[in-house]
């Protein structure tokens, strides 16, 4: 387990606009406001569609990570994540998670790490800043190698 206390700066409302890609939109909503780290504790609102590292039927081994991903159709949902700078590509970058119900399928859900995802009717996201310390994904092997956060 790690902890650290982080100093937090501005607070950004972000509205995304029907047709809108989300991680595309957010990362540039950064840019704008030259936010290099943050966190989403608001992510809410209807996409067209979402496209996440997800399950649709059992999995053998719960323990991996998944093997494949899901595209969903016309849902709602909430989620949250965070933003770390990116120092290869030179930009910040989103990580979100989000449950959705699919509307058509009387709301079943879909849960995930998101790849993708369109804007429907709205998306609204708040970002708030984190000044320091510095945030990092580093690949922990514990955790199959994937890249965890860390505090520089």
């Amino acid at each position: 387990m790690q902890s650290t206390e982080v100093t937090t700066g501005r607070r950004v409302a972000v509205v995304l606009e029907p047709g809108d890609e989300v991680l595309a939109s957010l990362t540039e909503a950064c840019r704008a406001h030259g936010i290099r780290q943050g966190f989403v504790p608001v992510f809410s609102g209807a996409f067209r569609t979402a496209r996440f590292i997800a399950a649709d039927v059992p999995v053998d081994d719960q323990e991996p990570p998944l093997p494949h991903e899901v595209t969903v159709t016309y849902t709602e949902g909430i989620g949250s994540g965070t933003i770390l700078w990116d120092a290869e590509a030179g930009t910040p970058t989103p990580h979100l998670h989000l449950a959705v119900g699919v509307k058509n399928a009387a709301a079943a859900g879909f849960a995930g790490h998101v790849l993708a995802a369109e804007t429907h009717y709205t998306v609204e996201v708040l970002i708030e800043e984190v000044v320091a310390p510095a945030l990092l994904r580093v690949p922990d092997p514990r955790a199959y190698g994937i890249p965890t956060m860390h505090f520089a």
